[in-house]
């Protein structure tokens, strides 16, 4: 099974990716990572970041899914999805050559990338639970480093639009391929929880759990909910409002 872990910046991914291969040690995790080539290409990123970054990141981690089968046992540190958080980020902050028309193209080409996976665990902010600084998404300075919580925390608020929009109006989703997508899994903030949780979705052996009613179908089942309560009229209203956040 394909699996990547998705969030914003100190959302406890890598942690929680150390605690997944522990449990899970038929999984392997790619050698080579986004930060790899932030740092060989010496690209500047989070609140500094260019179209040349932000290319070039989608580019490797669409190269880097597609590189598994579907029968391969392998777990991401991100994956497009987060590159696409962070360009709708930037596109937001009038960051310069961020154009609806880029923002557009990189999210077409992301797009197709999600069929090479079958579950996004999202991981959210929590600065109540930040015990360390570390990643590229801190602010420097006097021989110090601090966290940017209110970078962090906005690229958080846009998964969470990523997510609403995935479980509350599918059909009008324009970031997954329709009949083809990975699930998308929202964790809890604590460490133990979030392995508590995966556990419901994956057995020992690595591989999912089908016959469980409380998973995968009670997601179908919520998604159908929501579908029959929102009349013709609201998805309308949802979809043009998505269309013109995204700049689609």
């Amino acid at each position: 099974m394909r699996i990547a872990f998705s969030g914003t910046g100190n959302s406890g991914k890598s942690e929680t990716i150390r605690s997944f291969l522990y449990t899970w040690n038929q999984y392997n995790t790619p050698e080579k990572t986004y930060r790899d080539i932030l740092e060989e290409d010496n690209l500047e990123h989070s609140t500094k970041t260019s179209i040349d970054t932000q290319v070039k990141i989608l580019d490797s981690l669409i190269k880097q899914v597609e590189s598994y089968k579907v029968d391969d046992k392998v777990v991401h540190d991100r994956c497009p999805l987060d590159n696409i958080a962070y360009t709708i980020w930037a596109h937001e902050k009038n960051k310069e050559d961020f154009t609806k028309e880029f923002v557009s193209e990189q999210i077409s080409k992301m797009r197709e990338s999600m069929r090479h996976l079958d579950i996004i665990f999202l991981c959210r902010f929590d600065p109540n639970l930040v015990t360390s600084y570390h990643g590229p998404d801190m602010l420097v300075g006097d021989n110090t480093q601090k966290l940017n919580s209110e970078f962090i925390t906005e690229v958080d608020n846009i998964f969470n639009s990523i997510l609403s929009q995935y479980t509350q109006n599918p059909e009008a989703d324009i970031l997954f391929p329709k009949g083809d997508s990975p699930v998308l899994i929202d964790l809890p903030n604590k460490a133990q929880e979030r392995i508590d949780i995966i556990h419901q979705y994956i057995g020992n052996d690595g591989t999912l759990i089908e016959d469980e009613p409380s998973i995968l179908s009670d997601i179908d089942k919520l998604e159908g909910l929501m579908l029959q309560q929102e009349n013709a009229l609201e998805a309308e209203n949802k979809e043009k409002e998505l269309f013109k956040r995204f700049g689609i």
